[in-house]
């Protein structure tokens, strides 16, 4: 699994610096690239790759296709739909 941890502590100070920093690294949030210019949305991701909603839902599952969360609303990144088309041919 991607970002899986192993954790032993010897004491209770080690413990709680550990745990410190895993939620500290969850909280952050990733830096995107050209993300104001680059972000569409699902149904101009869909069009893009020439694919249905559904079948992008079952592409996003399978890990083919990235999707950001801004609020309520997910996005992906053109370049990055772009880049995942030509890796699949």
């Amino acid at each position: 699994m991607e970002n899986e941890r192993v954790l032993i502590a010897t004491d209770k100070k080690t413990l709680i610096e550990a745990l410190n920093e895993l939620f500290i690294l969850k909280q952050q949030p990733q830096s995107l690239p050209n993300f104001e210019e680059d972000r569409i949305s699902k149904p101009q991701a869909a069009k893009l790759a020439g694919i249905t909603i559904p079948t992008l839902d079952k592409l996003i599952r399978a890990g083919k296709f990235k999707q950001y969360t801004l609020g309520a609303h997910r996005y992906f990144l053109k370049s990055e739909v772009i880049q995942a088309l030509r890796d699949k041919t």
